[in-house]
């Protein structure tokens, strides 16, 4: 309401009617002008750029969640003009034609140093590529041997053990809600060889029985590969996967160009 003319109002009241008149208009930019122009300033950025971003935000905590070490949560692992670097590309592919969620198992063989992990690892990494942007999410896990018998064979001992059911809650994620298991360092664990046999033997057959895949990395050749693991393995190779021998020099002894 206005005051009565010949009434003299305060600067308070005068700023208040000025108000509930008309908005001011103070120069300033509105809410929407103010983000295009912020988004004007911005550079656009290049596809290497956008990628190395998206790698950094979305698929390497991925890979860490899925248990691989810093040195394998990196892009393009098997990138290279080294002819090696092309050897290891062959096998990713080999690797990929036959990883196709059907349960199948392969093994990835040959001396150290030749990027069988690595190889391993870009495959995962290329999956969660494919899936990015999307609500699919293929749900991995690395692991040593040494690893995994160490936590499990309480569980398949005879002895028994008081955090059964805690066990069989980690033997029930490993065969039956992963999706791709690997499994590094297949040579290894002598000491505990009975239970190695024991424990990898059944985490394979009923992932087989499941049809989840697995990749099994072992520092042996082809042939002591095969001399070495329980038959029923080298069987469900020979059904559903294969063996992949990577026998190539060394990284260790000569690095990649």
């Amino acid at each position: 309401m206005r005051l009565a003319i010949g009434k003299r109002q305060t600067k308070g009241e005068e700023l208040r009617e000025r108000i509930m008149s008309k908005p001011i208009h103070t120069g300033e930019l509105g809410i929407v002008e103010a983000v295009a122009k912020l988004l004007s300033g911005i550079e656009p950025k290049s596809d290497a750029e956008m990628r190395g971003y998206n790698f950094r935000t979305y698929i390497a905590p991925k890979l860490e969640m899925f248990g691989f070490e810093e040195r394998y949560r990196k892009d393009g692992l098997c990138d290279g003009e080294d002819e090696r670097c092309e050897l290891q590309r062959q096998k990713l592919a080999k690797l990929t034609n036959v990883i196709q969620g059907n349960g199948a198992i392969v093994a990835l063989v040959g001396p150290r140093g030749t990027g069988k992990t690595y190889i391993a690892s870009q495959f995962v990494i290329d999956r969660l590529w494919s899936e990015h942007g999307t609500a699919r999410c293929t749900w991995s896990h690395y692991a040593k041997l040494t690893t995994l018998v160490g936590r499990l064979k309480a569980f398949y001992g005879d002895m028994g053990t008081i955090e059964t059911e805690k066990l069989e809650q980690y033997r029930t994620f490993l065969t039956k809600k992963l999706h791709l298991l690997i499994i590094d360092e297949i040579h290894e664990v002598s000491e505990d060889s009975n239970h190695k046999d024991r424990i990898l033997t059944d985490l394979l057959d009923t992932r087989y029985a499941a049809k989840k895949d697995t990749i099994l990395i072992s520092n042996q050749s082809a042939e002591e590969f095969s001399r070495t693991t329980n038959p029923s393995i080298i069987s469900r190779l020979n059904e559903h996967g294969g063996i992949i021998p990577c026998a190539w020099q060394s990284f260790r002894d000569k690095p990649a160009i």
